[in-house]
């Protein structure tokens, strides 16, 4: 695993900074526009990573010049942490040295060198919490561009290579630019890998311990609710039973307040026939005294 230099660890965390309290509910799909000498990348990829997958970069290229074909296109993938740069893996996307096995470049005026490659990238295991970057290098080559026309100059003319069977004939000129061609480097930044930190991982024990807790309480809340409920059924029988009782009692106070009245009328016809009984007695004793 190769480390890189300050100055370029410098640009790439300038570049691409994972941040700790950042977060996603959905990983979604970012593009970054790479701008090298003699082509433009668009690459594409997740926002966000975790340790251990595997996901792909989409890296769509376009020519900005007809001067040039690319000879070879890589991507180098980086991360960051507090030691530096540290290479991970190294894509060929584009290998054509000796522009035969196709064309990536301007032909003539139209456009016709954009391509689309793909690669994926493997996350360590053991990566910690911080971005990926993908340095992309090119190579060019500079065109070499030929010209024709048709003529009718004489035979005995001979400007260059030509074909003749008749008074016109087709010559071709061709035309050698200096030799050689370039290269450039842009970096671009990549997914960011949510790895765990201490502080992630304290939080997450205090949000288990308070989420333990809150069970015990719903639980126990749940219990006093099914108390609750039985006591509410509980004192419902006990109302029904205290009306019905209450119900009872009235009656039995209505037959005892009608007792009580029959039994104040019994005591009074009685006074009234013990009163009675002597009043006759002594009519009798008299009518027999007469």
């Amino acid at each position: 695993m190769k480390t890189l230099g300050p100055s370029l660890v410098i640009v790439v965390v300038v570049i691409s900074v994972c941040l700790p309290g950042a977060t996603l509910a959905q990983p979604s799909q970012q593009s970054y526009t790479v701008s090298l000498v003699w082509f433009t990348l668009q690459v594409t990829y997740p926002s966000e990573v975790m340790p251990g997958d595997v996901f792909n970069v989409t890296v769509q290229g376009t020519p900005t010049s007809s001067s040039v074909y690319l000879q070879n296109l890589t991507a180098t993938i980086y991360y960051a942490d507090s030691y530096g740069l540290h290479q991970l893996a190294t894509q060929v996307l584009v290998s054509n040295p000796d522009n035969s096995n196709g064309y990536y470049g301007y032909y003539g005026s139209a456009p016709t060198g954009s391509f689309s490659k793909s690669f994926t990238v493997s996350v360590p295991q053991d990566a910690p919490r911080t971005s990926l970057e993908a340095l992309f290098s090119e190579a060019t080559q500079y065109n070499n561009y030929y010209s024709s026309f048709y003529g009718s100059y004489p035979v005995s003319y001979s400007p260059g290579p030509w074909y003749f069977g008749d008074p016109l004939f087709y010559s071709y000129y061709p035309y050698y630019p200096a030799a050689g061609g370039s290269t450039d480097q842009a970096i671009a930044p990549l997914s960011c890998i949510k790895a765990t930190t201490p502080e992630y991982v304290t939080l997450q024990s205090q949000y288990r311990m308070l989420q333990q807790q809150l069970n015990q309480t719903q639980s126990q809340n749940q219990q006093l609710q099914t108390t609750i409920t039985q006591q509410s059924a509980m004192i419902s029988q006990l109302n029904q039973q205290l009306s019905s009782a209450n119900a009872t009692a009235q009656t039995y106070e209505t037959v005892a307040a009608i007792f009580v009245i029959i039994a104040l009328g019994l005591i009074t016809f009685s006074a009234y026939q013990m009163r009675k009984k002597p009043k006759t007695k002594e009519i009798a004793d008299t009518n027999a005294i007469d």
